[in-house]
């Protein structure tokens, strides 16, 4: 259970102080009876030594300080909100753990988690992967690892294949072509100074017979296991074309930082873990999705390739797990932008063999407008029987705290509230996903206790 230290009244508490606490608290209580009422609803278990709550919950860049960051309001709700689950993974985390550290502080001495780096690069988005669990009914199995792919099998970025312009190499536009100079369709965007400046690549075809000169330094390759002759020891003897080479035996080998990084990591790294929870083993990959831009089909591609490289990652660990411990299941929950059902991004998770449950197909949008598929949990094969071990799903949902604590017609309470970062110029809408989050929290609860099914099957030997 979370604890909440500071909430008591003392003689020498502000009148503004005392009204912030008071309304923390009747809303905590509101949220604690809410929250039991929804796993009601939902056909959950309440406080179930049988089962495990896992949770996905995207909090909005927690820890940027955006809007004076979150006091102890905010993070008090999000704190009981997380002591309903045993797992939760949590995206956005940002560098800054002071917001964290005060989360963590509150749900108690039976909670502890595990965090990754933020991953480098503007993709990264200065964000960690977090795992909090709670130790009384979870046991961390001291397995973690970030996921990475191997040079064959990275991702293609947005901007395709680019070659730099800028060290040496030269386009030689043909005879009669003047120059590539005009007006074209451009999607642009508007400096603090008014200056234009392209928001997107804007690509311009160029015309046939256009040549490509390269720079000194530049090599002519012939890959390796090419049948060649050989005149000597050590030596080779090669047939090169004399003006048109090409095929699949030969390469050329450019100066170093010729090309843009064009096939890249995760944007966000993949951090996978796995717990023992009753006699439940689960491997658990959390992440976020590189989001990019909706209207520019390279960087929807780039999401699509994100999430189907790793299913078919995850796909190839599960399976070599399988062949030393059946009794092991493999989940990823998180953020994966997915657009909608039936869209490529959502049949990109979908494939190798992973599957979301039923339970949660039903479920409309996690994001606050409830319109985006954005969060998921899926699972590896999850309809396999390991023996007397299965994924047994007793109940999933999403929980909507809005309809409880910073709700839409709180509004004038907190505009009138001093040092809370809403401007007068500031959308409450917008605002209150800086204290909140902008996502739901998407919850699955699985059986754990299996000790029928084993003295089951054990009962059943000669």
């Amino acid at each position: 259970m979370p604890f909440y230290p500071n909430l008591k009244i003392g003689g020498s508490t502000s009148d503004a102080l005392k009204l912030k606490k008071m309304r923390t608290s009747k809303r905590l209580q509101s949220l604690k009876i809410a929250l039991n009422q929804h796993f009601i609803a939902s056909n959950s278990t309440i406080d179930s030594k049988n089962s495990v709550k896992i949770a996905t919950w995207n909090l909005r860049e927690f820890g940027s300080g955006k809007y004076k960051g979150r006091d102890f309001e905010p993070i008090y709700y999000i704190a009981e909100i997380i002591s309903h689950f045993d797992i939760i993974t949590l995206q956005e985390v940002r560098s800054n753990l002071k917001e964290f550290d005060k989360l963590r502080k509150l749900l108690g001495p039976d909670w502890d988690y595990i965090a990754t780096d933020t991953t480098d690069g503007s993709s990264g988005n200065d964000e960690r992967m977090v795992f909090v669990f709670n130790r009384r009914k979870v046991q961390f199995t001291n397995i973690a690892g970030e996921l990475t792919l191997p040079a064959d099998a990275k991702i293609r970025a947005a901007f395709g294949e680019r070659i730099k312009l800028e060290n040496g190499i030269k386009v030689n536009l043909p005879a009669g072509t003047l120059d590539l100079s005009g007006v074209y369709s451009a999607r642009l965007k508007t400096t603090s100074s008014g200056a234009k400046k392209l928001d997107a690549d804007l690509e311009i075809p160029l015309p046939e017979n256009t040549i490509l000169e390269l720079p000194l330094g530049s090599s002519l390759v012939i890959k390796k296991n090419t049948v060649v002759t050989s005149p000597g020891r050590g030596k080779a003897s090669v047939s090169i074309p004399l003006n048109n080479i090409k095929g699949k035996d030969f390469g050329v080998r450019m100066p170093e930082n010729s090309f843009d990084d064009s096939f890249q990591q995760f944007a966000r790294t993949p951090f996978l873990i796995s717990f023992q929870t009753g006699w439940l083993k689960l491997n658990l990959c959390t992440v976020h999705i590189y989001y990019g831009d909706t209207t520019d089909e390279n960087k929807l591609e780039q999401r699509r390739s994100e999430i189907s490289a790793l299913t078919a990652s995850l796909a190839a660990k599960a399976k070599g797990e399988f062949k030393y411990n059946d009794k092991t299941f493999m989940g990823v929950l998180g953020d994966f932008n997915i657009l909608g059902k039936g869209h490529p991004t959502m049949q990109a998770l979908e494939s190798n063999d992973f599957v979301i449950p039923d339970q949660l197909k039903s479920i409309p949008g996690s994001n606050v407008a409830r319109d985006k598929a954005y969060d998921q949990i899926a699972f590896w094969k999850p309809s396999r029987v390991a023996g007397y071990m299965r994924l047994n799903i007793i109940a999933a949902n999403i929980f909507d705290y809005y309809e409880h604590v910073f709700k839409t017609e709180d509004e004038a309470i907190y505009r009138n509230e001093l040092g809370n970062g809403l401007k007068s110029t500031s959308a409450y809408s917008t605002w209150r996903t800086y204290k909140m989050s902008d996502h739901l929290p998407m919850w699955i609860e699985l059986k754990t206790d299996f000790s029928n099914e084993y003295l089951e099957e054990i009962s059943k030997d000669d």
